[in-house]
């Protein structure tokens, strides 16, 4: 297949590459690459992509540009906020790279979806940032034989694999994790700068392998950006697992009916019967204030110094004429922090009671 001249003068110092001819940037310019979400990951490695010459590149995400994504996501400008994160990515890769292929899905991958479009695909590339999409694709993948790129960041470190050749996530992580036993991006916050260096890497995995260059699948790269340190593990295939062969009806975590559920909790603070109360940071409230018309009492646990820190918040909120309410409901982004606050001060006499899945989980 022969390229175009321009294709050939754009990669031109690709070309000058040891081990590096018109035979990979051929294979490169054939290729289909899946990329789920279009954030802090997919932004760097879509941009990646685009400029080595990948032919083709599906990009799936149903979410809109916010303000808060810029500092990450860096195919976003300020004036994108409010549009369709996949138009805005098929814009700027169109104007890296006019001679390939965006297509633009505006949607969610799903149980119904997701082998249809896994399996269509040279590779997929997962830049999604939650358990249960991670579990959903690679899934997916192992079924269909479709080999993934997979990568996480979290503050200040990340780490990156490629799963092919028999090796798979649940070879490194055999259980999915509840959405709620490690802290999100929003809570725990991360480096902007270290989400392009994730995605970067993903994207270098990606595109040796779809050259044919030499590859180690299952290999785990992590990287420190605090430390300026990497380093590297592999797994192998677990001969003891039974092998994927079918989605499971759903991913999504599934919620303990111990207890009022969050709509009930809520109702009893709408009619005044509980306060609520929100431990999060400062920070946190930029990102999601949706229960803010719920007039919740305000008590970050940055500022908590010891136990009478809390009990005197609790006593204000029993002395405050305007809340005659006994109890308490306690949220966070995700329900970890506030089940270990009602935990740690349940002898305090207060009938502290924890929001299950925090703010985060009410959609």
């Amino acid at each position: 297949m022969a390229l175009p001249n321009t294709e050939l003068r754009r990669t031109a110092r690709q070309l000058a590459l040891p081990g590096w001819g018109m035979e990979q940037q051929e294979r490169l310019h054939r290729a289909h690459v899946l990329v789920i979400g279009g954030g802090g990951l997919g932004c760097p490695a879509m941009q990646s992509l685009a400029s080595a010459g990948v032919g083709h590149i599906t990009v799936i995400d149903d979410d809109t540009v916010d303000i808060t994504n810029i500092h990450r996501q860096i195919l976003f400008g300020a004036s994108d906020v409010g549009r369709p994160k996949v138009e805005v990515v098929a814009e700027r890769l169109g104007e890296l790279q006019p001679d390939i292929m965006v297509t633009a899905l505006q949607e969610r991958l799903t149980v119904d979806n997701a082998v249809e479009l896994v399996g269509g695909v040279d590779l997929v590339l997962d830049g999604s940032d939650s358990f249960a999409t991670k579990y959903l694709v690679a899934d997916a993948a192992e079924i269909t034989g479709t080999p993934l790129v997979w990568g996480t960041v979290l503050r200040f470190r990340g780490d990156v694999c490629l799963f092919a050749n028999g090796v798979g996530l649940r070879d490194l992580f055999p259980v999915q994790p509840t959405g709620d036993s490690i802290p999100d991006c929003a809570t725990a916050g991360v480096l902007g700068a270290t989400t392009a260096t994730i995605g970067a890497l993903m994207a270098t995995e990606a595109i040796k392998f779809l050259a044919g260059l030499p590859t180690h699948p299952g290999r785990i790269l992590s990287y420190d950006a605090l430390t300026s340190t990497t380093r590297s593990f592999t797994v192998g295939a677990d001969p003891a697992r039974d092998r994927v062969t079918r989605l499971q009806p759903s991913y999504n975590d599934a919620v303990c009916a111990v207890g009022p559920s969050p709509e009930e909790l809520l109702d009893q603070v709408r009619s005044g019967a509980a306060v609520l109360l929100d431990i999060r940071e400062p920070h946190e409230y930029l990102l999601n204030d949706s229960l803010a018309d719920l007039d919740p009492v305000r008590l970050p646990l940055s500022e908590i110094t010891g136990v009478d820190t809390v009990r005197h918040a609790l006593d204000d909120v029993r002395c405050d004429a305007r809340r005659d309410a006994r109890r308490v409901v306690v949220h966070c982004a995700s329900g970890v922090r506030s089940a270990t606050f009602v935990e740690r001060y349940a002898d305090l006499g207060y009938d502290l009671v924890n929001l299950p899945g925090g703010i985060n989980a009410l959609g």
